[in-house]
């Protein structure tokens, strides 16, 4: 199917063909020519025509009616005039044509220019397809080099990752080293622990055997009398001349048989009578009545003196309490009681104390009055639950309470959340098991 242009220019054609076979008939005929020029733009067309014959008369012109008519002015007038109107109206037709082919050539014009645009838009569309193959091309570069790049991070990154891995395994196997290490580390602070306690223990029988010497050898009377004389505490040890820590013997009142004591004569002014220590977990503080009563353990490490002596002792004059904490991290703090007494047996050893201070705490960790003293076979505290068998040991529990320095003693890196351990609320909270404690009284006013 033919296009609007191709079918104008296809009549435009035409009629060019039209006048061409009529120009050529006039040559035939050899009558006159006449010629038309039609000027479109810078172009001009020329068309030539022949002039028109005029027509044979028919056969009925010769007949009688015909015959008047040509003897008629009228019609002699009219047929003269044939030619003339035959040319106006081929002139008539040929301006048609012409203003048609006028119209064909503006619609051709027209075309071109829109062709012409539809070629430039071609081509802005060409380089623009040009420019964006140039664009997509630097792109696919760029995206090369990004994948180069990417491929070089993740070989970098895979490296770095294997170092890591051989550094991790390097640290774990140091780490391993090192637990080996502190394992012996505690084995041999254990051995050294049971040595200085066989020192503490040489070291008094030593001293025993000293005051045995002074006692025969000494020349003076007052030595004499000073090896004779009766002590009640370590302060009266201190207040004679000794100023060595160790095991002494001591006289307390209402007591028939004498008892060994362990004397501190350095800490906060010295003379003070050791009541328990912790340091080790050597004794097995998990004791009855009885023994809580009569005390246990060894006066040089571990041990508890007894309730009935520190009842005696704190019965007969006003003492004070001094309470020495340690953890496992090294840091230690104290507590101090202005006045500290123990009831008797029949008081359940009741606890009486006053005037708090020191580092352990900004308030006591112990119930200040009337707390009884509490064992796994003698549940005397105000708690439902039997603190005694609960979190073990004989304290002065009153309802499970703040405090147990007789505790289970738990080992390094075991003393954590432990409810039974060796526990002062207010120095390390209420389930951190410490290391060392110490309890030792005075008369007040030292």
């Amino acid at each position: 199917m033919l296009s609007r242009p191709a079918m104008l220019l296809g009549g435009l054609l035409l009629a060019v063909a039209a006048v061409t076979v009529a120009q050529r008939r006039g040559q035939e005929a050899g009558g006159r020519r006449r010629a038309h020029r039609v000027q479109h733009g810078q172009c001009s067309y020329t068309f030539v025509l022949p002039e028109p014959e005029p027509c044979p008369p028919e056969p009925e012109a010769f007949g009688g009616s015909n015959s008047l008519q040509r003897d008629s002015p009228a019609a002699a007038l009219n047929l003269g005039d044939w030619p003339a109107q035959r040319v106006r109206q081929l002139e008539k037709v040929l301006e048609n044509n012409t203003e048609q082919l006028q119209k064909v050539l503006n619609q051709t014009s027209r075309m071109e220019i829109q062709l012409l645009e539809t070629s430039l838009s071609t081509n802005k569309l060409e380089k623009q397809l040009l420019l964006q193959g140039h664009e997509l091309h630097r792109l696919q570069g760029r995206n090369s080099a990004l994948e180069t790049r990417v491929q070089a991070l993740e070989t970098q990154q895979q490296a770095e990752l294997a170092s890591l891995r051989g550094e991790k395994e390097r640290l774990r196997r140091l780490l391993g080293r090192q637990s080996g290490a502190l394992a012996g580390l505690e084995r041999s602070l254990r051995a050294a622990s049971s040595n200085s306690s066989l020192l503490q223990r040489q070291q008094r029988e030593l001293l025993e055997s000293v005051q045995r010497l002074v006692r025969v050898v000494a020349q003076e009377p007052a030595s004499v009398r000073a090896a004779e004389q009766v002590f009640q505490d370590c302060a009266e040890i201190q207040r004679f001349g000794a100023n060595v820590s160790g095991i002494y013997t001591i006289h307390v009142a209402n007591m028939t048989e004498p008892r060994k004591v362990f004397c501190d004569m350095e800490a906060n002014g010295g003379g003070w009578t050791l009541i328990q220590r912790r340091e080790n977990g050597s004794v097995n503080f998990q004791r009855n009545w009885r023994d809580y009563k009569q005390g246990f353990g060894d006066l040089a490490g571990e041990h508890w003196l007894g309730n009935e002596v520190v009842h005696q002792l704190t019965s007969r004059a006003a003492y004070s309490l001094r309470v020495e904490l340690q953890d496992w991290e090294g840091n230690e703090a104290y507590a101090q009681y202005e006045h500290f007494q123990l009831g008797s047996e029949g008081q359940l050893y009741r606890l009486s104390l006053s005037g708090y201070s020191g580092s352990a705490g900004r308030q006591s960790s112990l119930v200040l009055q009337g707390t009884n003293f509490s064992t796994r076979d003698a549940d005397n505290d105000n708690c439902l639950c039997k603190c005694a068998q609960m979190l073990s040991g004989g304290w002065w529990f009153d309802a499970c309470g703040l405090s147990n320095l007789n505790g289970i003693y738990y080992p390094a890196r075991h003393h954590a959340r432990k409810l039974n351990g060796i526990r002062w609320h207010y120095f390390q909270g209420p389930s951190y098991s410490l290391r060392a404690t110490r309890m030792m009284v005075r008369p007040v006013g030292i």
